[in-house]
């Protein structure tokens, strides 16, 4: 299944990837909330002097960047095919729209 694949040990001892799933907020253990509840506390008081303030949005950054999923080679070019044709269908329904447009215009009107 899906969740042994997820769960298989990288080179870091970490999991590969992670499984997708999220908890839902108000749901777990007291100990997992009370690290989230330090760690802004934390947050809050590093940024509040002035030389850390412009260090720490970079670093924020970085650390987010780190969380995403990227996708692979192979779902790039899926994903990349799949919006160039839906590109080119609505821009070929524009296209046929104006011309049936212009045409009962010139119909009704005689321009």
């Amino acid at each position: 299944m899906s969740d042994e694949k997820n769960n298989e040990v990288g080179s870091a001892g970490g999991p590969l990837r992670p499984s997708g799933k999220r908890q839902v907020s108000g749901e777990g253990n007291t100990a997992d909330q009370g690290n989230r509840a330090s760690a802004k506390v934390a947050d809050v008081d590093g940024a509040s002097s002035g030389g850390n303030r412009a260090l720490a949005f970079p670093r924020s950054v970085g650390s987010e960047v780190k969380k995403v999923i990227w996708p692979t080679g192979r779902e790039m070019v899926t994903y990349s095919i799949v919006t160039i044709v839906f590109l080119v269908a609505i821009t070929a329904m524009c296209t046929v729209v104006d011309l049936l447009a212009g045409e009962g215009l010139e119909f009704m009107f005689g321009l």
